[in-house]
């Protein structure tokens, strides 16, 4: 109880000396009034302040000194504009007076940053978002393209939505496992949100649109269930590499708390981060050859930007396709990094590398026990399925492919 009341005690004293510096910085002439004669007081007096926000000097010098009252939020806005607070001052003064985030003004638009963009692009192979106050997906990388489908071509209204994908596309309730469990959860998730925005009219139109579309929304919605955080594991059934399962985290971006960052890490389980690589390589083969490349194209090698497949051709050259056979990474990337250089090309780094050859239809990163001395052994990733010589020989497939 003695705690609590210090506490009560510092954050009243902290909220009277930032009144007293915010006052102090300003003249009277910035608030409409005029100077007058034989100022002593650097910037507003005391009872300046309380005419401007219409209270009794008495109870503003109360304020100011710590007492413990609580001002209501009129009189607090109304402390806002005549102390020309910005958007931080403003939340810290509500933090202070009645120890909780003031009302919203009006929406700011949803803007994702080069910053934050770029912040998405370092994620590689996790599939990253950026995500607005209505779960409208507004930014993305890469592999969130790879494993969740090209976002840059989803125009319509609502394509990009969380909610509106989960309960009205029939895709879902197939692409995710456990669909029931997973959309409870993330309606119970949407709710708590909402409670953030009341009065928003595309929100309320929205889930009034969810109500007419979807059975379960309309079921479930009612319950009011809500659940904080959207952490935890995520379980996919991809069409086309078959099952992900993933570990999934949310955060606030700090300067513009109503946009979240989700971001999805591969669990080693059913093999997923091979299936990213592949699926991710598969895309940038894909864009490559379209008219719109993405935005983080400039991130790929030179070799890949041009559209030459050096994995496959050193594969034709230098490599054999045998039933049960494994080779070394290390074997690898000398076998490939030398036929490069024997040809003039840029070899793609390891990962790069690895990439490609999951897209050729070889199994990566597969473990074997291998010798490294006189009765030791240790377990090594390597490719199944292939076997690969020196690579310095000119090849005879090569042809002119390096103009």
């Amino acid at each position: 109880m003695v705690l609590k009341l210090q506490q009560q005690d510092h954050r009243l004293q902290e909220l009277g000396d930032f009144l007293r510096t915010r006052r102090a910085r300003l003249t009277p002439e910035e608030v409409g009034l005029p100077r007058g004669s034989r100022r002593k007081t650097p910037g507003l007096r005391r009872t300046e302040v309380a005419q401007l926000v219409g209270v009794s000097v008495d109870w503003y010098t109360w304020l100011e000194q710590g007492r413990s009252i609580t001002p209501s939020t009129q009189v607090l806005e109304r402390l806002v504009q005549t102390l020309r607070l910005d958007a931080n001052e403003r939340t810290h003064l509500f933090l202070l007076a009645q120890q909780q985030p003031p009302p919203a003004l009006l929406r700011e638009p949803e803007i994702v940053s080069p910053a934050l963009q770029h912040f998405l692009d370092q994620f590689g192979t996790r599939p990253a978002f950026v995500s607005g106050r209505r779960w409208d997906i507004l930014a993305w990388n890469d592999a969130g393209c790879a494993v969740f489908g090209d976002y840059r071509r989803r125009t319509a209204p609502r394509e990009r939505n969380t909610i509106w994908g989960v309960f009205t596309d029939p895709l879902a309730r197939q692409y995710i496992v456990d669909w029931e469990e997973d959309a409870r959860q993330l309606l119970a998730q949407f709710r708590s949100s909402c409670g953030r925005y009341p009065g928003d009219a595309q929100l309320t139109e929205l889930i009034h649109d969810l109500m007419l579309a979807s059975p379960e929304f309309r079921a479930w919605w009612p319950d009011h269930e809500v659940r904080g955080g959207q952490e935890g594991r995520k379980t996919l059934n991809h069409p086309q590499v078959g099952y992900l399962v993933f570990e999934r985290l949310t955060f606030q971006v700090f300067d513009t708390p109503d946009l979240k960052v989700t971001v999805y890490t591969p669990l080693e389980e059913a093999d997923t981060p091979r299936k990213v690589e592949q699926l991710l390589e598969q895309w940038y083969l894909r864009v490559g050859q379209g008219p719109h490349p993405p935005q983080a194209a400039h991130h790929l090698p030179q070799t890949q930007r041009s559209g030459q497949d050096t994995v496959g051709w050193w594969l034709e050259a230098c490599g054999q396709r045998v039933k049960g056979a494994w080779v070394a990474n290390g074997d690898v990337m000398i076998s490939y990094a030398t036929w490069c250089e024997a040809h003039g090309y840029t070899p793609k780094k390891a990962k790069g590398l690895a990439q490609s050859l999951a897209a050729h239809g070889l199994e990566v990163g597969v473990r074997q026990w291998v010798s490294t001395g006189p009765g030791r052994r240790t377990k090594t990733r390597g490719v199944r399925g292939l076997r690969v010589q020196d690579g310095s020989q000119p090849s005879k497939t090569n042809g002119d492919r390096s103009s």
